[in-house]
């Protein structure tokens, strides 16, 4: 009920149309109403008239019909126009809230959520959503008002069959519903992440393509994306069943409550104490009615999916107000240096991928982490950059012979300060001026050339004909790996932030454009902090101190010379690329 109340609270920005909508629909509805109970009145009194061959007033009737159809037609339209704009609206807000939601995120739940699962609450579950104002909230709304309105004209013809029929309408518009909506609340969740599941198959395939051609397993993921379709859409069918069952049940219950009313109107009309031609206009008036409770069924239905969609996507905006803490101090863009102090880490319930890790960085030292695969090197990044949270231990920064807690500082601070070029970049499809300045918006096109030329780009983009204007295709598909490497270079270059990390930095790169990378790493980054993940024997030389991870714990601290000298595992480490 809670997932409810914030949805209708995500609807309170556009109240107005949507209640606006409400209306216009509930306005539809009893003219609808009125005009089927008007029309079997008029044309059982014109019968009636004919064989007496006796006269009647046909105009005020058939004016107040004239009338009652122009205020359906018209409100129908306006009630379409207004409902699906406040839909779009409605949407339109869910969609920015989500978006901001993941924008903000940058923790574990963020870094290690499936990019399927998060595309899926992007779209799959925010889509679930589309439906919610028209299908759920509407049908809700507009029986509540025009089902008293209803009532309370038929009680005034006749209350026996006011009795029957609000009877039948709370079986039709209650009971119904709440038994479909308590039956597909158990198997809503499960649909969700069963859809879920088959976003992530389909995303795993695309993009492991290349991969499942080489080991010729395509058509083993081609089996389990049919395993996991044929799962999703069981659960499509029974939701489709069920609607499809009680709107033959709801036509059924209105059928017979139509013949019912007219076996209590029809003695009332042999007795003469109601006119025959009020028959014809109950029973019209009757099976009128239950338009106001006609869509309440099918509501109910969507509403576990759309409260369960709803759950996934709050999930992530709780998660944030848990994960994001509180920023009680500011720091500078100015030489920092970091202590880290007992670190350890788990993952889950795994053997510690950190272990009492006690390391102090000072200000412009350059640094490098390394170590075999899984020793912590990548892990302690993360807990530096605040993408996974601190478990045990503190991370401190260091700053005019103060200790700064990193977990006092906002998340747009902390990246202020740190700036990563990580192993995988992404490459945006839009022009390289445009990648660049994903680093710095307000850079000039002066700024980009210099860090361009600085990243050992400068012959590549002396030969690219629209220079800066160059589209650098979808992933980056129309640069190689080296250039995209160098790309990430002149990003952090133009960041210009007091802590550098580097992860592999000299990859991809010829022997060449490498050590010219290392010179400039070394030149324009005196001023800063360095710590860089490598094994590149160049590199390792023009760092001040080497540190040795190895199954998460600190081996080793010296110069790169001097653990060559006296270490034997560290020669086969560095030597094997």
């Amino acid at each position: 009920m809670s997932n409810f109340i914030r949805l209708l609270k995500l609807c309170k920005p556009h109240a107005g149309m949507l209640l606006l909508g409400a209306f216009l629909s509930t306005l539809t509805v009893l003219a609808n109403v009125g005009l089927l109970a008007i029309s079997g009145w008029f044309l059982a009194a014109m019968a009636a008239a004919g064989i007496a061959s006796v006269h009647m007033n046909y105009f005020t009737p058939a004016g107040v019909i004239r009338f009652l159809a122009i205020v359906r037609t018209a409100s129908r339209y306006g009630e379409r126009l207004i409902t699906h704009n406040a839909t779009f609206l409605l949407l339109s807000e869910i969609r920015v809230s989500v978006f901001s939601t993941l924008s903000k995120l940058s923790n574990v739940d963020l870094a290690m959520s499936r990019s399927a699962d998060l595309v899926s609450r992007m779209q799959d579950d925010v889509d679930a959503l589309d439906t919610f104002y028209l299908n759920v909230l509407l049908p809700i709304i507009v029986a509540l008002i025009s089902i008293p309105v209803v009532m309370l004209f038929m009680s005034a013809y006749n209350p026996s069959v006011a009795l029957l029929c609000f009877t039948a309408l709370m079986i039709v518009g209650v009971l119904l519903p709440a038994f479909l909506g308590h039956k597909f609340s158990k198997t809503a969740a499960q649909e969700r992440e069963q859809s879920a599941l088959l976003r992530a198959h389909l995303s795993d395939s695309l993009k492991g393509a290349r991969e499942l051609a080489l080991y010729q397993a395509s058509d083993k993921q081609l089996i389990e994306c049919d395993n996991a379709n044929r799962d999703y859409n069981q659960y499509i069918q029974k939701r489709h069943s069920a609607v499809a069952n009680s709107d033959g049940l709801t036509l059924l219950i209105t059928q017979l409550t139509m013949l019912g009313s007219i076996i209590i109107l029809v003695p009332l009309v042999r007795s003469a104490e109601i006119a025959n031609v009020e028959l014809a206009m109950m029973s019209l008036f009757v099976l009128a009615s239950f338009e106001t409770v006609l869509t309440l069924p099918n509501a109910f239905i969507q509403l576990p999916n759309a409260l369960s969609a709803a759950a996934r996507i709050f999930e992530l905006e709780d998660k944030l107000g848990k994960d994001t803490p509180a920023a009680t101090i500011r720091v500078k863009n100015q030489p920092l240096g970091i202590r880290f102090t007992d670190i350890d880490y788990y993952y889950h319930s795994q053997s510690k991928a950190l272990k009492e890790i006690n390391l102090t960085i000072n200000a412009k030292q350059k640094v490098a982490l390394v170590g075999p695969s899984g020793s912590g090197k990548t892990t302690l990044i993360n807990l530096l950059s605040g993408l996974w949270p601190t478990q045990a231990g503190k991370i401190e920064l260091i700053c005019d012979n103060q200790q700064i807690n990193l977990n006092t500082l906002s998340t747009d601070n902390r990246f202020e300060l740190l700036t990563i070029v990580a192993q995988q970049h992404h490459i945006f499809d839009g022009t390289l001026a445009q990648n660049l300045r994903y680093a710095l918006p307000a850079a000039t096109d002066e700024a980009l050339l210099k860090a361009c030329e600085q990243a050992q780009l400068g012959p590549w983009l002396s030969q690219l004909p629209e220079g800066l204007k160059t589209r650098l295709g979808t992933a980056g598909r129309t640069v190689s790996q080296g250039q995209a490497r160098r790309i990430a270079i002149a990003q952090a270059l133009l960041r210009d932030s007091a802590i550098i990390v580097l992860d592999e930095p000299t990859e991809s790169l010829d022997n060449h454009t490498k050590h010219a990378v290392i010179d400039t790493v070394m030149d324009v980054m005196a001023v800063k902090t360095v710590i860089t993940i490598t094994h590149d024997p160049a590199l390792l030389n023009k760092m001040d101190q080497v540190i040795w991870l190895e199954q998460g714990e600190i081996r080793a601290i010296d110069s790169h010379q001097s653990l060559l000298q006296n270490e034997h595992d560290y020669v086969s480490l560095v030597t094997r690329f």
